[in-house]
């Protein structure tokens, strides 16, 4: 589907005529030709000061027939359906002062953290450009297409691997205690927590940028090449014993650190 040139293309004109408009970004599934059925548009729009609600509805309402205004629980949103062609939409305002320090603090501080450290710079830089005003957001791409740095990869592999298993406080351990006191929704959590540290190592291991939550395994079994052996299955049974054998998931566990670790003593040796 081309969506440059119906509706989207018309939102994009309405919206680059407001002075606060810095830029306007095309990103997500459909950029990454990973969408399905259920994948909705995802338009950034780069601000230099706060839209009003005001303006924003007498635009989106043009084009929707559902429109949640003013979403606040991620970023700054409205989220809601276009009439055409019917599928959803989400306009998430960002200031780009903001989107500057936060990639700075990344590619030339090299600031990690648990979890999904590169996802701004993926989404970012993945982006496709709609508008421009200024070129500062091309500039900024420019500036910001580069090699994955050294030094980031290791601060990300320093910050999350500890807490994998190796620490006290670890999401293992603390997965650990949740399964004695058989606490469910505590599992659940710190299971996902210690995906989302142990994906951050493993993007960071392929040096790519992290492509967010979506499909993730399909992702990594196309994009990364170094991948822990069983990694999937692991995963997948680990998943399982959440709702049936509770008591199993820190075998799965075991097994999913243990091949990382074989994983990054084979990337360490080889430098």
């Amino acid at each position: 589907m081309n969506y440059f040139d119906g509706t989207l293309k018309k939102i994009v004109a309405d919206f680059s005529t407001l002075e606060e408009v810095e830029g306007i970004l095309f990103a997500g599934s459909h950029i990454s030709e990973n969408q399905d059925e259920y994948s909705d548009i995802d338009l950034y729009l780069y601000v230099d000061r706060e839209i009003s609600i005001t303006k924003r509805k007498k635009i989106t309402e043009k084009y929707s027939d559902y429109m949640e205004m003013n979403n606040r629980f991620w970023e700054t949103e409205d989220d809601g359906f276009l009439i055409d062609p019917h599928m959803g939409i989400e306009f998430i305002y960002r200031d780009f002062n903001w989107i500057k320090e936060e990639l700075e603090n990344l590619l030339v501080k090299h600031i990690a953290r648990l979890g999904y450290t590169t996802c701004l710079w993926y989404n970012f830089s993945t982006s496709k450009i709609l508008y421009d005003r200024d070129g500062r957001l091309k500039n900024l791409q420019e500036q910001f297409r580069i090699n994955y740095p050294l030094e980031l990869k290791n601060n990300i592999i320093q910050k999350n691997y500890p807490i994998l298993r190796e620490i006290i406080g670890s999401y293992y351990h603390q997965i650990g205690k949740a399964i004695k006191r058989d606490d469910i929704v505590s599992i659940n959590h710190r299971v996902a927590a210690l995906l989302a540290s142990y994906f951050d190592i493993l993007f960071a291991i392929n040096e790519l940028p992290h492509p967010g939550e979506k499909k993730i395994l399909k992702i990594i079994k196309s994009t990364c090449r170094l991948i822990p052996e069983n990694m999937e299955e692991n995963i997948n049974t680990m998943i399982q014993h959440i709702s049936y054998s509770p008591k199993n998931i820190l075998i799965e566990i075991d097994k999913l650190i243990d091949n990382l670790d074989n994983l990054l003593e084979k990337v360490n040796s080889s430098m």
